[in-house]
């Protein structure tokens, strides 16, 4: 018997021979230049992104040099020698942030004994208490401690008013405040003047 040359569509292929893949040409794809392109351009633009994260790359210091060694001016002359050469003065330091301290006079405060106190023999302690203003001045001096003396706290008042203090300090910042301000008068202490 002969096998018909036309097959029917119903009837499923015979499988192919053992080893052999199914022939099934598929449409290759060749994928467009402008993709390319708009995938190069994400991938630059993430790169850049990237770099410009980063923080400034510094170069590293250059080590110190050794105690006693000093380096050469640089026209190739030797630096002066250590007894010619200016010592650096050292700075004040600013005050740090965080500092806190209360008012306190500059100078002692010594005041001119009065003369009809020291006539008197009379000596004593007179405590004040001022007000002191960020720049350092003193206002609003009261006797909080009487020496029992009119002249001796009239006297003490009138030093303490011209003092010059070192301003309170609240966190670094010179601040008003109120001090107490001990002054004494003693005979022998005035003698010398």
């Amino acid at each position: 018997m002969n096998a018909p040359l036309d097959r029917d569509p119903n009837r499923p292929a015979p499988p192919p021979p053992h080893g052999e893949p199914p022939r099934e040409s598929l449409p290759r794809k060749s994928s467009s230049p402008l993709l390319w392109i708009l995938l190069l351009i994400a991938l630059v633009a993430i790169g850049w992104y990237f770099f410009s994260q980063r923080g400034p790359t510094q170069a590293p210091e250059a080590p110190p040099a050794p105690i006693g060694a000093t380096p050469d001016i640089g026209d190739g002359t030797p630096p002066p020698p250590a007894s010619e050469r200016e010592r650096p003065r050292p700075e004040r330091p600013a005050p740090a942030a965080g500092v806190t301290r209360q008012a306190s006079p500059v100078a002692p405060i010594e005041p001119t004994y009065p003369p009809a106190a020291l006539r008197a023999r009379e000596e004593g302690s007179v405590l004040l208490r001022a007000r002191v203003d960020a720049q350092g001045q003193a206002s609003e001096v009261e006797v909080v401690q009487s020496s029992r003396s009119r002249e001796l706290d009239r006297a003490a008042l009138d030093a303490v008013r011209q003092a010059r203090f070192s301003p309170a300090l609240r966190d670094g910042e010179p601040v008003a405040s109120t001090v107490e301000v001990p002054v004494d008068f003693r005979l022998e202490e005035s003698a010398g003047r």
